[in-house]
């Protein structure tokens, strides 16, 4: 049986999302299913993934579930949680401050304008390993993430490199780097999309924690993505990741 299924698009730092609230959905529909049908970019509408809003509980405004393009998940997506704030603020309820459920537990968010944060699962330690005579990091922040220090240029292919490491670690692999102007730059290919995307809020709240813990970096940390600028802040003993989400547009889909 089809269903006509309304949608929106958002876009948070260059990652884009399709949210769907879940009581459109009839109880057996299966998410996976839905981000495999409608995410590519070719026969789909296009995403690097859904997130399903669902009602609010007790301890809650709301709760969201992510996953993937390809179908995996669910798993915690730190600009889909922002984005996810940004739609829940914009067309279920308003307020300044908000409690939500992700994949990967209890979270808090702030929203003035475009501009939402965040918290984001602390991680609870860090690995070191070695990459060709280099120390990388292994952590995780909601999602696990390979952090290593290498140069960022703009026609560098890091998917030849990223690739057997997300196998190898079955970890999302980021690049970081300092430009001569003294600003921080990241790269990150991500598993579920099999490539590089635009920015990556787990990604990024990861290397902030490797540039503070590891590096002897200071609070907050800014790094800017292709697709824009991120800050992650620590604030009461919670990491905060902060930035821009926007709806790009809207639309209905057959399913």
């Amino acid at each position: 049986m089809t269903m006509d299924l309304d949608f929106k698009k958002y876009q948070a730092t260059g990652n884009d999302f399709i949210i769907i609230e879940a009581d459109q959905l009839s109880p057996e529909r299966n998410y996976s299913d839905i981000a495999k049908k409608i995410c590519p970019r070719r026969i789909g509408i296009g995403a690097d993934g859904i997130i399903i809003i669902e009602s609010k509980g007790a301890e809650r405004d709301y709760a969201m579930q992510y996953y993937n393009a390809d179908g995996s998940g669910p798993i915690m997506c730190g600009n889909g949680a922002r984005a996810s704030l940004h739609y829940v603020h914009q067309y279920i309820n308003k307020k300044e401050q908000y409690n939500f459920l992700a994949p990967d537990g209890h979270h808090q968010g702030l929203i003035d304008g475009n501009m939402v944060e965040i918290t984001m699962q602390d991680a609870d330690t860090i690995d070191t390993i070695e990459i060709n005579s280099e120390t990388a990091y292994l952590l995780n922040t909601g999602a696990p993430h390979l952090v290593i220090f290498d140069e960022i240029t703009k026609g560098r292919d890091i998917k030849k490199i990223a690739r057997p490491l997300r196998n190898k670690y079955d970890a999302n692999v980021n690049f970081i780097n300092q430009n001569k102007d003294g600003d921080w730059q990241i790269r990150t290919y991500e598993r579920g999309v099999e490539d590089e995307t635009l920015a990556c809020g787990t990604g990024i709240t990861a290397s902030a924690l490797v540039m503070v813990r590891e590096k002897g970096q200071c609070f907050p940390i800014e790094l800017e993505a292709r697709g824009g600028k991120l800050k992650v802040r620590e604030k009461a003993q919670k990491i905060w990741l902060s930035g821009e989400a926007l709806q790009v547009y809207s639309g209905n889909i057959l399913l």
